[in-house]
Formats: structure tokens, sequence, C-alpha cells
């Protein structure tokens, strides 16, 4: 026993310890990553804690050794220390360009599928300075909705999104999932931004290209994946600012047994301001204002070797649109229910979800001088979806099968109030409608070589859609939508993918049935209307060194039956405009780039150049409304013990608000800053500005001319547990 322990002293007194703490770019640590300290007698390897620390005993002589830092949805972080004993803190910031993602299928599909995405961590979003993830997201190549205003003060109905310039109308063409489960609006395709509170992200992926091979209808331009956090701890999150806006936003998880169980919460008023530009507005002119409150629950667990999860949200929102008369509200609700397990040699997954929601909004006419307005409209809409995806996947050898099965219900009931010019309400309006859709697909992933790495699947869809009242008969179509990539690794930093995409949309019942107005802009439904389908090629190179990943994508998409809305008539008082099919393409350039300059300072950046016409009948050759040529952002955060710092600069070029081109858009570029003190290891203070140098961003012409926010600022405190 005395050798023993003398033997111990002697070898403890000829080593050194060296130890650390990994954290990302807000201070907070990340636990499980992994740190490996290389010198020349060997490697160790080990996990973070969840406090992020970690140690390891090394040999006294070694005077340097290299350590490198690695975690899921960070970049590696590579640096060479002195054994001096004191604690080494590594930042590792968020790997914001990722060539191969896991897109979420509506059972949560597990087969990596190639595509071009972007990374948003929790920690970029929480440091990020602009409040709503709808603006955070425009920094993202080709990401537009149909006007430049913030969801804060937007008609929801206008929260479409669309990549890469396939947006002719307000309908999104681009699939959004929160944990698998669609936050498109089901009658309308628009997305609510503000249904996941802000502290309950963990993450969000943006992948741009057709997808309807994976996720069917509605992933013709791409998919945005929101992943809620899962992990035990509690975050808290107050601010409040300019334009009377104020904020609470909470989460808090725990495990008990086998299951974690937690909750999330947010609450948000803003008085907004006056859209309608300064030389045009009147006396009726008010602040466009919006408040909402939003809870979810979550819960998962193991049981006799199958994982269950469910969820369940509620989210009321209430709106003021600009006029006293003009005002929309929305409750919606929501639940999913999972269940993941094995057999057969492979893993399967069930999910099912459903969702209800009341949407209501007025319509009104505003006099010449703006000092007066009356009611033409009031709408209801009452609808409900349940979806359900099955899906198994079978890895065998170099080969990877998945094959999946989903379908989905929508029904909604359109009731319209319309009044006359002397104010009387004619009769009531009600339209019953409803949609179905199902697939079916297949997907194989094969790895030719070491080097080349193949993918492909096809997946055939049924759609059917009916108005039940008046009978107006069925509309149905089948789709077939294939796709093929081919990933070839150059060399150990580079890697060239070619893709063929399809896509496809179906009108929404918005889109068939109703019509709405906006400012002196009357547009029609249309009863008649088709799908859009699209096909194109993609090429995307990516260079990835430790501290520096880049990527250039160049795309071509070509849009049968796209659906715009078409202007019939224009008169001194009133423009009228119907959606309708045409065709139309889209071609252009992505380029981005995430560069750690050293351990303190990081800096992201990306342009996009995209030209989006028409290609057929009176409005061949002219630009696709609100799709702007040019997008770009740079981003510079700096990240030190007690301080952290965030530069984001956006900016899009000139656009069209109309299908003739004769409204345009000024181009804007728009400076967000943030600066945040870290008062302990787990609070937070923090003060942001949007629009710094309160630059006039043009919105709207509908004709009139709608403005963006200026110059806004808010402060805050962040605190974890």
């Amino acid at each position: 026993m005395i050798a023993a322990i003398v033997m111990l002293a002697v070898s403890l007194a000829q080593s050194a310890a060296l130890s650390g703490q990994v954290s990302d770019a807000t201070g907070a640590a990340v636990a499980g990553a992994t740190v490996t300290v290389s010198s020349a007698r060997g490697a160790v390897t080990v996990t973070t804690a969840p406090d992020g620390r970690w140690s390891v005993q090394l040999p006294a002589e070694e005077g340097a050794v290299r350590v490198q830092v690695s975690a899921e949805g960070f970049a590696p972080a590579d640096d060479r220390v002195a054994l001096s004993g004191t604690p080494i803190r590594t930042v590792l910031y968020p790997r914001a360009i990722v060539e191969r993602v896991t897109v979420s299928a509506p059972a949560d599909q597990p087969l990596a599928i190639g595509a071009s995405a972007t990374v948003l961590d929790r920690g970029r979003l929480a440091s990020a300075p602009a409040l709503t993830l709808d603006d955070q997201l425009r920094a993202t190549p080709g990401f537009s909705l149909f006007r430049r205003t913030s969801s804060r003060v937007a008609n929801p109905t206008t929260q479409g999104v669309t990549l890469r310039g396939l947006a002719a109308s307000g309908a999104s063409r681009t699939l959004v999932l929160a944990d698998g489960v669609p936050l498109n609006d089901p009658f309308g395709g628009w997305v609510y931004w503000d249904r996941v509170p802000a502290a309950a992200i963990d993450r969000v992926e943006i992948a741009r290209g057709g997808s309807s091979d994976v996720h069917g209808d509605d992933a013709m331009g791409g998919v945005i994946r929101i992943a809620t956090r899962t992990s035990r701890g509690v975050d808290v999150r107050l601010d409040g600012g300019s334009e009377d806006t104020a904020r609470a936003s909470g989460y808090a998880a725990a495990r008990t047994g086998a299951g974690t169980f937690g909750g999330a919460g947010e609450w948000f008023t803003s008085d907004g301001y006056v859209p309608v530009a300064p030389d045009v507005r009147g006396p009726i002119d008010t602040p466009a204002g919006s408040r909402h409150g939003t809870i979810m629950a979550s819960g998962d667990t193991l049981w006799r070797g199958v994982t269950i999860d469910g969820r369940a949200s509620y989210f009321d929102e209430s709106r003021r649109n600009g006029t006293p008369a003009q005002v929309n509200s929305t409750i919606a609700r929501q639940w999913s229910a999972a269940v993941r397990g094995t057999a057969a040699g492979g893993a399967w997954s069930a999910r099912g979800s459903g969702y209800s929601g009341d949407y209501r909004q007025t319509f009104s006419a505003v006099n010449d001088a703006r000092d007066a307005e009356r009611l033409v409209n009031a709408q209801r809409v009452t609808a409900s979806s349940h979806t359900l995806a099955v899906e198994w996947i079978r890895p065998s050898g170099r080969w990877t099968w998945l094959v999946s099965a989903s379908g989905r219900v929508v029904d909604a009931d359109l009731d319209e109030q319309r009044y006359a010019f002397s104010g009387g309400a004619l009769p009531l309006d009600h339209t019953p409608a409803a949609q179905r859709d199902g697939g079916l697909a297949v997907q194989v992933h094969v790895d030719v070589s070491p080097r080349l790495r193949i993918e492909s699947g096809v997946r055939g869809d049924r759609w059917t859609s009916r108005l039940d009242d008046p009978p107006h008969g069925e509309q149905t179509i089948g789709f077939v939508e294939p796709r093929l990539t081919a990933s070839v690794r150059l060399d150990d930093a580079a890697t060239l993918r070619v893709s063929w995409l399809n896509g496809f949309r179906t009108p929404t019942i918005n889109e068939l049935y109703r019509g709405f107005r906006v400012g002196d802009t009357m547009t029609l439904a249309n009863p008649s209307l088709g799908p859009e389908e699209s096909s194109g090629l993609e090429a995307a190179f990516t260079f990835s060194r430790p501290r520096l990943t880049a990527r250039a994508i160049g795309f071509y998409t070509a849009v049968d039956g796209a659906i715009y809305n078409a202007t019939l008539e224009v008169t001194p008082a009133l423009i009228t405009r119907r959606r309708q099919n045409g065709t139309s393409r889209a071609a252009g350039l992505e380029v981005e780039a995430d560069a750690r300059l050293s351990d303190v300072v990081a800096v992201t950046g990306m342009l996009s150049v995209i030209g989006s016409r028409f290609t057929s009948g009176e409005l061949d050759g002219l630009r696709i409304p609100q799709v702007p040529r040019v997008q770009g952002s740079l981003g510079v955060t700096a990240a030190l013990p007690s301080w952290t710092a965030a530069l984001d600069w956006r900016y899009a070029g000139a656009q069209f608000d109309d299908d003739l081109n004769l409204f345009v858009l000024k181009p804007a570029g728009v400076l967000n800053v943030r600066g945040g003190w870290r008062a302990t290891s787990r609070v937070e203070l923090f003060v942001a500005s949007e629009n710094l140098l309160d630059e006039t961003i043009e919105a709207g012409r509908t004709p009139l001319l709608t403005l963006g926010a200026a110059r806004i600022w808010r402060a805050g405190f962040n605190a974890r547990w």
C-alpha cells in the first residue's frame, strides 16, 4: 500500500493538469463537446461536463500542446496552448453553413438529403440584434417575405416566405416546420412566426431548393426547420423599448425517470408605428400595433424500447392594421404525438398532428383626404387540419433506404360580411371548402466510394380540392416528383454537389375563394386556379477549413403555373387584381461565408443575385414582384469573457410591388447592433437597436407608399439556470 501511494505521488509530481471551459458566443456552456489534447507522446480525448468544463493530466515536461474542440452545430476550434496551469476558455461559433443536413419530413425522418442549408443555433439567435425570427432570417440567402415589413406590424397574410425568387403572391412557397409539424396556416399558407416562444428555440435550419420529393406540397422553394429545446434547465428573457414594445419569453424543462417534460411561453406587445409615408398620411392613419401570447408544453419518455413524445400549443394574437376600422385577430391550437422504435433491421416512426384556428379580418375604404373610412368587408375563417405520417428507414452497408407515407386533411369555412356604400350590411356569404392530399415516397442513399455519394428519391402525391356549398365539383390532380443528387469530395476541404430538383404547390383555399383589399388595391379570388410545378438544376461548391467555411451555389428553376396577382383594371379610385396562373423562371447565384478571425471575432456574410421573370403572355420579360435582384448581409460578432457585441448589416435591392412593374420599391440597407454584458455566469444584460442609421425602408405601394420601421431600440436581460 505504501509503495502504491509513493508511485502515485511521483506520477502526479511528473504530470501537469490542463483544464478549461467551452462556451458559445453568448457565454453559455456547451455540454458534450469533444476536447482532444495532442502532444508528441499521444492524444487524450475527453467530453465536456454540463457546465462546459473539462480537464486532463499530461506529462509535466510538455511545453505546448494542441487543443481541438468540436461540438454538433459549431465550427471546430483548434489552438496550441502552453502548460501554464491557467484554465483555457474556448468559444465555439455556430457552423452557419452546412452542406449536408437532416431535413425533417412530417414524421421527422432521419435520412440525410443533400441540401444547401444555413443554420442558426440558439446562441446566435439569442445574440442577434433583430427581435423577431423572420427579421433574423433575412440574413439568409434568397429569403424574402411578400413585403419588407416585419411580422411585428404586418398583416399575417403577407407573411408567406419564399426562397430564391419564386414568389409572385403572398402565399408561402416554403414549408416551415416546428419539431416536424407544419407552421404554415392550412387555410392560406402564411406563417405566424411568433407561435414558437423565442426562449424555446434551439436551432433553425434553412434548406433552399425544391424538396417536394421529401415533403410533398408546400416545399416547392425549400424547407425551414425550427427545432425546440428538449434539454433540462430554465431560460428567461425580458426586454422592452421604443414603440412601447415589451416581451417576456421563458422556457423550463426537467428530467423525471426516463422522460423529459417542459413548457414555454411568451407574451408580447407593441404599439407599432404609422406605416403610411408621412407625406401622404392623414388623420385616419394610426399605428399598426400587435399583441400576442403563446404557450406550449412538451414531453417525451422511453417505454419498452419505444420513444414517445407529445407536444401542444396555444396562440392568441390581435393586430391593428393602420386605421381604426382595420383589425385582425387569430387563435390557433395545435397538438402532435410521435412514436419511434426499431423493427426488421431498421428504424420506424409515426407522427400525427392536429390544428384548429379562428381568423378574423376587417377591410375598409379610405377617402382621398384620408380623414374618414368606411367598412367594406368583415371576414371570419375557421380552419382545421390533421396530418399523419409513417416511415421506415434501413441502412445496409453502403446503402440506406427510406420508405414513407403521409396524408393531410384540411377543412375550412369562410364567412364574409360585405357592406354597401351606404354602410348597410349585405347578405352574408358562406364558403365551406375542403382539401385532401396524400403521398408515398422512396429515398435511397448510396456511398459509391469514399469520395462519391449519390442520393435520389421520388414521391407520388394525389391532391383533391372541393367547394361544398354551393357544389363546385372536385378538382383532383396527381404529381410525381423525382430528385437526384451527386456529391463529390474533391479533397479534404472541398465538395462539389450537383442536384436535379423538382417541386409542386397546390393553390390554398385562401387563393381559390378569398379576396381581400389593401389600400386602394382589391385582389379577387380565383376558384379555377391550377397548381404550380417547378424543376431545375443546382450546383454547389463548398470549401471548409477549421476557421473558414464558404459556399457558392448556382441555380436555375422554371415554374409552370406560377400563381400571381394579375392587374385587371386601374382607375383613380381602385386597382383591381385577380390571382391567376402563368409561367416564370428564377436563376441566380448565392455566395455565403462563415469565418472565425480569432478566438474573439467571427464574421459571416452572404450575397444573393437573382433574376426572376415571367416567361409567357403579356408579362413576358417583366420581373416577378416582391423579388429583389440583389440581397446581401454582413455580420460581425465578438465574444469576450464578460462582453459580447454583434453587428448586422442587411441590404435589399430594388423590387416591384406589382406584376406590371409600375410600382418600384427603392433599395434599402439596414444596420442593426447589439451589445451585452454578462453580469454573472447565468445573467446577461443587453441593449440593441434595429435600423440604427434610421434609413427609409419602402415596404409597399398599394399604390399608397407604406414604410418599414424607423430606428428602434430595446434593452433587457437573459437569465439561464
